[in-house]
């Protein structure tokens, strides 16, 4: 009875444990994608139409350009996410580890990367309001997926160009994209100030 008893309360620590992780990780995704949602939004709300649309000499893309491909991205991501939670089996494999070396990977501008073709910016919306409206739906949808889901997002994972990554690292990926094109976006706004 004692050792029942014993063994009980060491299943309860040890899943209230991992819940108190899954609420962590799910409190920092949130965090994370509300900081870099206001970063965009901070840079591109007091632009002028020129500024907004101004690509730098050597090529690469504007701040439109930047937001545009975010939202692409974060688009397929969401419906990534919430199609492999919804449709594929749990995994109990350990990823997290990796949460800092993503982030890190992710917002490095040092590494310059060529985008797929279907996350091109190509001109689908039409003002900077429209875009930075699309985008606080996107980021309230992406959040209220995590504040709402009852499953692991650690237990669910998907494959992407660099490998493998569960649910929560899904979701700091989705952030640490948009801080690197913030970057950028003010790397081309300070060549169109110096000019």
């Amino acid at each position: 009875m004692k050792k029942t008893s014993l063994l009980f309360a060491l299943s309860f620590l040890i899943v209230s444990a991992f819940a108190q992780t899954t609420e962590a990780d799910k409190e920092f995704a949130i965090k994370y994608l509300m900081a870099t949602h206001q970063n965009i939004v901070d840079v591109a709300t007091n632009l002028s139409d020129k500024a907004w649309n101004y690509t730098p000499e050597a090529g690469g893309w504007s701040a439109a350009n930047c937001v545009e491909h975010i939202l692409i991205t974060e688009e397929t991501f969401t419906g990534m996410a919430m199609g492999t939670v919804a449709q594929s089996e749990p995994s109990k494999e350990d990823l997290s580890g990796a949460d800092g070396m993503l982030i890190g990977m992710m917002a490095n501008r040092g590494t310059k990367v060529t985008t797929a073709p279907q996350f091109e910016p190509s001109g689908r919306w039409d003002t900077k309001e429209e875009m930075l409206t699309a985008l606080e739906e996107s980021r309230n949808k992406l959040i209220e997926f995590i504040k709402n889901s009852d499953s692991d997002l650690r237990m669910y994972k998907a494959e992407l160009p660099f490998g493998q990554v569960d649910m929560v690292q899904l979701m700091l990926v989705i952030s640490a994209h948009s801080q690197r094109h913030t970057f950028q976006m003010n790397e081309a706004l300070g060549e169109y100030q110096a000019m």
